[in-house]
């Protein structure tokens, strides 16, 4: 028996991750891998959210890993350990034969269905998973989860503040006069989960609460938020960032903060400032920190909401892979995802169009102006400010 297929064999998932940590953490540093591609990220959304068998598939040569993919097995499948708390999975890999050779070894196994989701749709693996796949006669299907806005962060912060809608400017500074008339506003950054409780306390104030979507809303969330927390705050990624009016904190990020990129998980404001806008003041200072800390890249994470949009410079793809096996089973499911999904999605979207044009009082919705949708349609511009990156100082700040 090939010795590397002995030593990838499923083992009890807790001891998956234990039993590479260190030699993973080695490759994550060595690539530049993302937060949620090393062993802390999955051991804590494991924790919450795994069911089935994890795994830590694995390529090794001159002496150490070349290539790692945790993936979970379960009802004959394998999937990715990820979901919609999940901003990005994929293969680690330091170069591409290793990658290839790992993702043959899976393919080899013929798992029913292999579904990997929260690719990075231009990342490295897409087009080497979809080459494994299809050499063994595997069936693709890919369709896009959600488009991730982001800042580049380059030239110096007054440039980028200029290229901001002039109105949203005018807004912007508005609301912070309003905030300040309450007090000294200042920007807290924490490296540590000593004031992690307050974060989530003014999170369950607002909407997220009621529409269940809060961290505290579910135990298994706050256990993952919790736990990546700490991992984050011990490995010294954690930014836990408060926008406080005389001490009170009237919106927090909680983030993490990874070669060079500032990466939100979740945020939130106290709803008794809503007309004061801390949501928007916040992400105004932590843009502005960015620029001021030499950061290279803000993250947005999830969905192109169109606030996220009339701040970003451009947008990413995140999408879900998935393979069926050319035997009876895999062909079945297919079927299912390749023609059942879209016609049940098609016949649900005819369904609320229904509903909406029977619901009384149907408002038109407002329309953008030209200069939002220029933003929102083009997503990246060439700043015509260069230079080293510059503080106003709008803001105090312990970075």
């Amino acid at each position: 028996m090939d010795p590397r297929r002995r030593r990838n064999r499923p083992g009890a998932s807790p001891e998956a991750v234990e039993a590479v940590r260190d030699e993973w953490d080695r490759l994550a540093d060595r690539t530049g891998a993302v937060p949620f591609l090393r062993p802390g990220w999955i051991e804590a959304w494991w924790r919450a959210f795994g069911a089935g068998r994890l795994e830590v598939l694995r390529e090794e040569g001159e002496g150490r890993i070349r290539a790692l993919l945790p993936v979970r097995h379960r009802h004959g499948a394998v999937s990715s350990p990820s979901n919609w708390h999940s901003p990005g999975f994929g293969v680690l890999r330091e170069d591409q034969p290793a990658g290839v050779a790992l993702l043959a070894e899976l393919f080899a196994r013929r798992p029913a269905q292999v579904s990997l989701g929260f690719l990075g749709a231009l990342g490295p693996g897409l087009d080497e998973l979809t080459g494994a796949a299809e050499t063994a006669g595997y069936r693709c299907l890919q369709r896009t989860l959600e488009r991730s806005p982001f800042v580049t962060v380059d030239g110096d912060w007054e440039g980028y503040e200029r290229s901001l809608d002039r109105s949203m400017r005018s807004d912007l500074r508005r609301c912070r006069r309003r905030l300040e008339e309450l007090g000294r506003v200042v920007l807290d950054v924490e490296h540590d989960t000593a004031h992690l409780d307050e974060a989530l306390a003014v999170e369950s104030l607002g909407w997220k609460r009621k529409a269940g979507t809060a961290i505290v809303s579910a135990q298994q969330t706050a256990c993952f938020y919790t736990e990546v927390a700490r991992w984050a705050a011990a490995s010294g990624r954690l930014r836990l960032i408060f926008l406080r009016v005389d001490g009170r904190p009237v919106a927090f990020h909680l983030a993490l903060e990874d070669d060079r990129t500032y990466f939100p998980l979740k945020g939130g404001f106290d709803p008794a400032f809503h007309a004061q806008s801390p949501g928007r003041l916040l992400i105004h200072a932590t843009l502005e920190r960015a620029f001021a800390v030499g950061l290279r890249r803000y993250e947005f994470l999830g969905g192109s909401d169109a606030y996220k949009l009339r701040w970003a410079t451009e947008t990413y793809d995140r999408v879900l892979f998935q393979a069926f096996a050319p035997a009876p089973v895999g062909r079945g499911r297919w079927v299912a995802f390749a023609y059942g999904r879209p016609l049940a999605k098609r016949a649900v979207g005819e369904l609320r169009r229904r509903r909406a044009a029977l619901a009384p009082g149907r408002r038109r919705p407002a329309r953008p102006s030209a200069h939002r949708k220029s933003r929102v349609s083009a997503l990246t511009r060439t700043r015509p400010h260069a230079g080293a990156p510059g503080v106003t100082g709008w803001w105090p700040c312990d970075q």
